[in-house]
């Protein structure tokens, strides 16, 4: 009977457009932590009501009117209580993702910075491959011309120490000039024969 009543009075509540709802089961079936008021009755609640009439703001003047005004008490300090756990599990979940943020923004920046020295390196060991590669070039080069210069040294030695040549149409051997037989140093050599 109480579940028909509160749907009739939510469905006329919800025709009006008024958000407010009414629920038939007791706090703890609704999953709420609230204590639940004291029935008070009609001659209770005349008295309050005829007191509140005469005294705005007056305590309740019945004991059952002045216990349901600590049961409110208390299900105000709870439900304050209640919406600052709320806000603080919000304030964590927020600080939470700004935790995790952060972690991922610190191993980013780490990433980061680890290719960064790694390109580093990398530039720094072409630059010494380069210098490695210019140094055996310079080594090369310096060789060739040592190997040169020796050439030329060895092709003027062999200029000197060569015999001069011959007219076309003489014989090979020691050159002959006016009946004297030359050494390489072109000096007459005693002919063995005479």
């Amino acid at each position: 009977m109480r579940g028909v009543w509160a749907r009739q009075v939510n469905m006329a509540l919800e025709r009006h457009q008024i958000e407010q709802r009414v629920d038939h089961r007791s706090f703890e079936r609704q999953g709420k932590e609230q204590e639940p008021t004291r029935h008070m009755g009609v001659s209770a609640t005349a008295l309050e009501r005829q007191a509140a009439r005469e005294i705005p703001g007056r305590d309740p003047v019945t004991d059952l009117g002045k216990q349901n005004a600590e049961i409110r008490e208390r299900n105000r300090v709870l439900e304050t209580a209640r919406k600052a756990m709320e806000k603080a599990q919000e304030m964590f979940s927020g600080l939470e993702k700004r935790a995790r943020l952060a972690v991922g923004l610190a191993r980013k920046l780490g990433e980061r910075m680890e290719q960064q020295r790694e390109a580093e390196r990398q530039r720094q060991e072409r630059v010494r491959q380069a210098e490695i590669r210019r140094e055996i070039q310079r080594q090369a080069e310096q060789r060739a011309a040592d190997e040169a210069r020796k050439a030329a040294e060895l092709a003027s030695w062999q200029d000197k120490s060569k015999p001069p040549k011959r007219p076309r149409g003489q014989q090979s051997g020691a050159p002959v000039t006016g009946g004297q037989v030359l050494d390489f140093d072109n000096k007459a050599i005693p002919k063995p024969w005479n």
